[in-house]
This record gives structure tokens, sequence and C-alpha cells, in this order.
């Protein structure tokens, strides 16, 4: 199913809010596993719903024909919880190359007033024999002079989404 790139384009790039800044966070990780183990768990719904602690979750709706939901264009889901509800549709997926996931108008962390996810891709690339890097970019609005404290946030936040990413994939690899 492909996504309506008209649908999609607002929500990703429309207008900043009154009193709001973009932010962007770009990282990368380099992974020793084949980008195709680092696509596979990255792209597995089980890696998102499995172990999240409560009261936190991630929700994938099942697509309009039945099926269930996962990383494919046209899916919705949510990530919600306390202080936090980024709910958005899959965007364009290339396998194992390329992820996109647009988020809702309404999607916040702390509050509609601090900020406001817009959009998160995910990189998949070849690094050499056995390797991969992983590269991540978040686009936010957030309310000006908050930038600063968003970025720092999120980076320590991101850093430990890139620990547990070598574990879990190293333990994996292991098992193979």
């Amino acid at each position: 199913m492909d996504v309506d790139p008209n649908l999609t384009v607002p929500l990703a790039s429309g207008a900043t809010p009154p009193g709001f800044r973009p932010h962007a966070l770009e990282l990368a990780w380099n992974l020793g596993v084949p980008r195709e183990v680092v696509w596979a768990w990255l792209n597995d719904p089980r890696t998102f719903t499995r172990g999240q602690l409560p009261p936190f979750r991630v929700e994938f709706l099942p697509m309009p024909d039945g099926r269930p939901g996962g990383f494919e264009p046209g899916c919705l889901n949510a990530h919600h919880g306390p202080l936090m509800s980024f709910h958005g549709v899959i965007g364009e997926v290339r396998a194992p190359e390329y992820r996109d996931l647009i988020y809702g108008y309404g999607s916040y962390a702390l509050s509609m007033r601090v900020a406001r996810p817009r959009r998160l891709q995910f990189w998949f690339e070849e690094a050499g024999p056995g390797r991969s890097t992983l590269r991540m970019r978040l686009d936010t609005d957030v309310r000006r002079g908050l930038g600063s404290l968003w970025g720092g946030v999120n980076r320590f936040f991101w850093w430990n989404f890139g620990l547990s990413a070598r574990l879990i994939l190293a333990l994996r690899a292991r098992r193979t």
C-alpha cells in the first residue's frame, strides 16, 4: 500500500506553531552486525510492544484490510504514557535501507506547550562485512528557549537506545 504524499507532507513539514522553533537531532550508531539484522530487529513491532514499562505502551492498529499492523506504509501507531503521546503513521519504507514515521498533529512530549514531534527517520547502512551503521533523525517543534534542554534530554534517551541496540544485537548475533 502506498501512502499519499499529499497526506503525509503537511504533517511532517507544515508550519511551525507560534512560539516554537524547529529542532533536529541526528545521531548514528556503528553496530557489529549486518544491516539486515538491524533492519529485522528495528522493524519488528514486538521490539516496541514487549518490555514496555507500565504505564507506557506502544500500539499498532490493524491495517484496513485486517492484517496486523506493523512497520509498513499507512500503519497507524501510538507510543503513549505519562506526559507523552506520540501518535503517527508509518510513511515511506524501503527495505533494508530506510523507514519513516510521521507524527500527527497533537503529538507531544511533557505538554503541547513544550515539544511536538513531527518525524522520526532511520537509515540502515552497510559499514563493511558484518557491520552496519544506523542513522536517526528526529524532527520536533520545541518551545522557544527549550531547544538545548530538549536536545540534551533526547541525546541521553537515544544514547540509551544505542546502548540497548548494541547489547541486544550482539546477543542475537551470538545465538546464530
